[in-house]
């Protein structure tokens, strides 16, 4: 709507100019332009801060509607020729002014409402509505150009924003905004000067923000230039009714081809050739029109260079800025906006209407042409250069509500006093004691482990590879400051035989004990290399551990990853959607029991692992950008960030890959698109399949939900399956629980157990067998935790609780997030 009384106001202003004054004084209008706009962009930045975007667009159309009316009123007062003339700049200016201000407001109220990922897919069709709205008003003066006189077109302008208004109040009422990032929750005010020194300071710290002012202000000086020459050429021979009639004609035809490409060609465009390429098509289009007018020139040209402004301007370079800036830092997002769309551009049209007035006088139409070929030609170095700098825009965008999680102070404290002196002298006897030692080892008493590390600690020497396999089994369930202990002595050992025994042991640790781990894999040097890419491949392994692996072989060997990268990402891709399915297919089902609930809840935990160690492998082959930032962003509650996180992977990748990796980083926004339920028996062959896998919990549960569908003399036979599969401890505990050899509660019960807490409601799985390890049926201390359990009252230390979650910090943000309360704390 709001485009269809700019359709009229165009259409009608610039017969009427040109008709009147003539095209010769369009420079006088460029020139003048910036004075407008200054005016403007100072109320408008105003309006802003004091009071909210709602207010000022019912602001705007009040004096819209306001505007036309006063207008009409002035020129069928039939003041004198010199006021007419005077009229006629005043009209030009004033839709002028409005062509720019309605374009910034409109798009800074529909930015709020979406992330990027919906704006690529709807910001076309808005472009498409636009046009057709545009369309509709042009052809409006085009058929009633010949009985209407221009001015009346003033008031149809006046009658159609009227019509707008309700509309607009009921998109606010019905609708409602998302933040900009994942802090960004009130707001904070700043006055217009902070404004403009914000994005002052923004050139100098950001190539890319000073690149696409740089290409906006190019683009409209390119823009007056062209509009200028095929101005003249239209203008030969023709009166003001016949150049309404044809610009009324042209818009028309403009507005119908913007609309087509909006629907149907522009996603397809930023979706094969990504925002950063698209941008590369306007400057070659002007490239191409000045050279047309350059070589040919006349009226064919003058056609070529309406539509180059008209038509690919408004429907592929408009949206697609839209999109550029997203890369745009938040906090300056708008601001820039307003000063480039209401200061940078107008200053461009003030230069190039200077330029013509002085020109026009000693220049003919070619030497015109060649100048703009010149700055188009600039103008595509400039966005090639804008395109380099788009993927760390993006990058740097995502920082913002980044948390670092780091080791703290007595934590490096312990690690610098933790390791004593091995003996210098070998003992016969030294390796049966090491093994002695380790057998009296036990979690459950920190005093007497403390007494045994500091036993092992002065046996320990390089080369005791036979005590490597019992140091990785007990290391996960020690304490903090014994599993450093540990970690020592493994460096000591320097066993690069036992890599894979290492990082699957690591795997259960904290983030910094990882990178421990992933020191002494660097020390061990190219004679790691064969096993890192074992464990790398091996698809049994967690992710953590594979995770880990493509680290180390990353610093170590970057040729050998990057040969396995490709096969690696597909096969992973291609396992992912099967088990994306899975969960669906079990999903329907899921609220029946437990065990179900649970297995689906591993399933889809298994499958967001997956795609961030693709995302990881990427990452670290220097296709993506920081990997830690990446994740985070991406898997943000907030949809603005979470958008900009998918936009930076999208720009990153080709498009193949990019392809293949789209419905798995999308997955979350199509959970609801779920399969026709199973019947017993397709529900039962789904978790017979899982009961032959390798990852034990699915397994447990997949088990513990097929007794619920089976009588226990037909589960035997499927648990056998089971049990010849993977022989891990928590499947063969809960089968003998199954099968009625055990009385206990199986791992899926104590699971279940544990969600009943509100802090562990939405724990990881591999954070909550962490904690199950840590169950016991005896009260020790006034700060334990009970869990209620069906059989009875189980309890867990607190130091036990805060020891976990250092080791899984998706469980210390849980926790964090009960504490906080905020939507954004995790």
């Amino acid at each position: 709507m709001l485009n269809a009384g700019l359709g009229v106001g165009f259409s009608a202003s610039d017969a009427a100019f040109i008709g009147n004054v003539g095209p010769d004084k369009l420079p006088v209008i460029f020139i003048l332009t910036p004075l407008v706009m200054l005016v403007y962009t100072a109320l408008f930045s105003y309006l802003m801060v004091r009071f909210s975007i709602d207010h000022v667009v019912d602001v705007t159309l009040g004096i819209l509607f306001a505007g036309g009316v006063i207008l009409w009123a002035l020129f069928e007062a039939a003041l004198s020729p010199q006021w007419q003339i005077i009229l006629y700049y005043a009209l030009k200016l004033y839709v002028v002014m409005w062509y720019i201000a309605l374009y910034s407001l409109f798009w800074n109220f529909t930015d709020s409402y979406f992330d990027i990922q919906d704006a690529k897919r709807l910001f076309p069709l808005f472009a498409a509505c636009c046009a057709l709205g545009m369309a509709m008003g042009a052809s409006l003066v085009g058929l009633f150009a010949a009985s209407l006189p221009m001015h009346y077109f003033m008031l149809v302008w006046s009658g159609i924003i009227l019509l707008t208004v309700p509309v607009a109040q009921l998109l606010r009422r019905k609708w409602k905004r998302i933040a900009d990032s994942d802090i960004d929750i009130g707001g904070e005010e700043i006055n217009v000067r902070s404004q403009i020194a914000l994005v002052v300071s923004a050139f100098g710290r950001s190539p890319y923000v000073l690149l696409l002012t740089l290409t906006l202000f190019a683009t409209l000086l390119l823009t007056n230039f062209i509009e200028f020459q095929y101005s003249s050429v239209f203008e030969i021979g023709r009166s003001e009714a016949q150049l309404a009639a044809l610009f009324g004609q042209l818009y028309a035809g403009a507005s119908i081809f913007n609309l087509l490409v909006c629907l149907f060609l522009f996603n397809r465009l930023v979706g094969r050739m990504g925002v950063r390429n698209v941008a590369l098509i306007l400057p070659i289009t002007y490239f191409a029109a000045f050279g047309f007018f350059f070589l040919v020139g006349g009226p064919m040209a003058a056609f070529a260079a309406f539509f180059a402004y008209h038509g690919v301007l408004t429907s592929i370079e408009y949206n697609n800025q839209n999109l550029l800036f997203n890369a745009v830092p938040t906090a300056i997002k708008r601001p820039l906006r307003t000063v480039i769309e209401g200061l940078a551009e107008p200053l461009a049209s003030f230069l190039s209407g200077g330029f013509l007035l002085l020109a026009v006088v000693s220049s003919d139409m070619r030497q015109l042409s060649g100048i703009g070929v010149i700055i188009a030609g600039l103008l595509i170095f400039i966005v090639l250069a804008l395109r380099h700098y788009y993927p760390a825009a993006m990058t740097i965008n995502m920082r913002r509500g980044w948390m670092n999680f780091a080791m703290n102070a007595e934590a490096s404290k312990a690690t610098d006093n933790i390791r004593n002196n091995p003996a210098t002298e070998p003992d016969r006897n030294r390796t049966r004691k090491l093994i002695s030692l380790l057998e009296r080892l036990d979690p459950a008493s920190p005093d007497k482990t403390s007494e045994t590390i500091s036993a092992l600690q002065s046996l320990i020497l390089p080369g005791d590879t036979g005590v490597v396999r019992q140091l990785t089994r007990i290391l996960p369930q020690l304490e903090r400051a014994h599993r450093l202990a540990v970690i020592d002595m493994l460096e000591i050992i320097n066993d690069a035989q036992s890599i894979a025994l290492m990082v699957e042991s690591a795997a259960q640790l904290s983030p910094f004990e990882r990178r421990k781990f992933e020191g002494i894999l660097l020390n061990f040097g190219d004679i790691a290399i064969p096993g890192l890419a074992d464990c790398l491949s091996n698809a049994d392994m967690s992710y953590r551990t594979r995770s880990l692996s493509a680290r180390a072989l990353a610093m170590l060997s970057p040729a050998q990853f990057g040969s396995q990268l490709d096969r690696l990402v597909e096969s992973e891709a291609a396992s992912t959607q099967k088990s994306i399915l899975m969960a669906r297919r079990l999903g329907a089902e899921a609220d029946q029991t437990t065990a179900l609930r649970l297995l689906v809840k591993a399933i889809e935990e298994r499958v967001a692992e997956s795609v961030d160690f693709i995302l990881e492998l990427l990452a670290l082959s220097g296709r993506l950008p920081d990997f830690d930032l990446l994740i985070v962003s991406l898997h943000s509650a907030n949809q603005k960030v979470r958008g900009n996180a998918i936009e930076t992977i999208e720009s990153g990748l080709n498009y193949r890959t990019y392809k293949m990796l789209k419905p798995l980083i999308e997955r979350e926004d199509k959970a609801s698109q779920s399969l026709p339920p199973y019947n017993q028996a397709g529900i039962c062959a789904l978790l017979d399949d899982i009961l032959q896998t390798s990852r034990p919990f699915e397994v447990a549960a997949a088990a513990q939900a097929l007794s619920r569908y089976l009588e226990t003399s037909d589960l035997a036979g499927h648990l056998r399956k089971a049990l010849i599969a993977n022989p891990a401890e928590m499947v063969r505990s809960t089968i003998a629980i199954l099968l009625n050899i055990n009385a206990e509660p199986t791992v899926i019960d104590l699971v279940a157990a544990l969600q009943q807490r509100p802090e562990f409601k939405h724990a990881s799985t591999q954070s909550l067998l962490a904690l199950v390890e840590h169950l016991d049926p005896a009260r020790e201390g006034s700060g334990d935790v009970a869990i209620d359990q069906g059989s009875g009252r189980l309890w867990i230390k607190r130091k036990n609780i805060d020891d976990v979650a250092c080791r899984f910090p998706e469980l210390a943000l849980m926790m964090l997030r009960i504490q906080d309360g905020r939507a954004y704390a995790a």
